[in-house]
């Protein structure tokens, strides 16, 4: 996708990378309605979310690594652009040697229309070991298009269904590249040969079907956009609960980063950001996208937690670590007990091998500042390959 917030009538092309000398390392939501949008499409899109569902990719063993909690991740975007002048793209570089994770483009520019190329960069992300996301171009249906795909009905339950379409078809695409991530971008910005309408709600019914479309095949839908588009394509539609990614044109990966802590176009803090020196696009993971480890005692959520005989989880496997067990499972058997009590005793405890608050405290539970860990979700943008 190429950022233009200048030329709001521009055809957008697709997030085109940079080189950059400093590192070589990017109105209101409606989830009831959407609901009922995705259960009346099931049936629509059962044939493609069983042909995409079949796919799996193992990662194998030398996958990229998922970053460390509370660090930021840095990757491209790539799409026909990067196909070969001879392919009908622009033979612009693929993703840079440092990146972790490559956002391909599904679409050469048009809803229907696929990525000429995609097959042979699926085959470069997997080679390379690259997180892998998706991305593909929205658009306002053509008179041909709502005949084919909308059927009848009102004019949004027309539009919901081509929506919803558009989904099935890079459903589709998927499905024969072997490419599978767990969610899919859905760009949002003003076409020239497929410009969007003048009735902000007629748009929202397309990205309705479209978000719909893939939640009934188990993929989750963000959105690419930017303000102004933002605006003039929805009317400024406020949907804090859909992950967002956000261009900032050519200012820089400071300003990108930057952006991370502001609220996007839509309400909510953004995803991904993204840059661009208008040879590639660079993107970057907002902080919590890889989480953040917990800080202080570990044992602090514990507290109130009692252990006896027979308990199991995370709070009887952190009382096995503590206690030094060799083969520590998660479950309180005889030999968990027996620790207990030796661990009573030498404390000058009740030796009943039951653990309460006075014995998390001795083990050291509500010392220092606890700051809980903060799960991180890149394998919700990405697939490993």
């Amino acid at each position: 996708m190429r950022f233009n917030p200048a030329r709001l009538g521009l055809v957008t092309v697709m997030k085109q990378t940079w080189r950059v000398p400093l590192v070589e390392l990017a109105p209101t939501i409606r989830p009831g309605r959407l609901t009922t949008i995705a259960a009346t499409l099931g049936l629509i899109l059962s044939a493609s979310a069983s042909s995409v569902s079949s796919v799996s990719v193992a990662p194998p063993a030398n996958a990229s690594p998922a970053p460390a909690p509370g660090a930021t991740a840095y990757g491209n975007d790539i799409s026909w652009p990067q196909c070969p002048k001879r392919g009908g793209g622009n033979g612009l570089p693929g993703p840079m040697t440092s990146a972790s994770f490559a956002v391909l483009g599904l679409t050469d520019g048009g809803s229907f229309r696929p990525n000429p190329c995609l097959a042979r960069q699926v085959a470069s992300v997997k080679t390379r070991h690259l997180w892998a996301g998706a991305y593909a171009i929205s658009t306002y249906p053509t008179n041909a298009e709502l005949t084919r795909y909308g059927g009848t009905g009102t004019m949004t339950e027309r539009l919901e269904r081509v929506g919803a379409a558009q989904a099935s078809f890079n459903l589709g695409t998927m499905a024969r590249v072997g490419l599978r991530p767990p969610m899919v971008w859905v760009d949002v910005e003003p076409r020239t040969k497929s410009p969007w309408s003048a009735n902000a709600d007629n748009n929202n019914a397309v990205i309705d079907g479209v978000i719909a479309g893939y939640g009934a095949s188990g993929v989750r839908a963000g959105i690419y956009s930017y303000k102004k588009a933002w605006k003039a394509i929805t009317g400024a539609r406020f949907m804090p609960g859909v992950p967002t990614w956000v261009p900032v044109g050519h200012t820089g990966r400071a300003v990108a980063a930057a952006t991370c802590d502001k609220a996007s176009y839509a309400g909510s803090k953004p995803w991904l950001t993204q840059w661009t020196d208008g040879v590639r696009d660079y993107d970057l993971t907002c902080p919590g996208v890889s989480g953040r480890a917990a800080r202080g005692n570990l044992l602090t959520p514990y507290l109130n937690v009692a252990l006896a005989s027979g308990s199991r989880g995370d709070a009887v496997l952190m009382l096995q670590r503590r206690l030094g067990a060799p083969n520590p499972d998660g479950v309180f058997r005889p030999t968990t007990r027996a620790r207990v009590v030796a661990f009573q005793r030498a404390h000058h405890l009740t030796t009943n091998g039951i653990v309460g608050s006075v014995e998390w405290r001795a083990l050291g539970a509500g010392t220092g500042t606890y700051t809980p860990a903060v799960r991180g979700f890149m394998s919700a943008l990405f697939a490993s390959t």
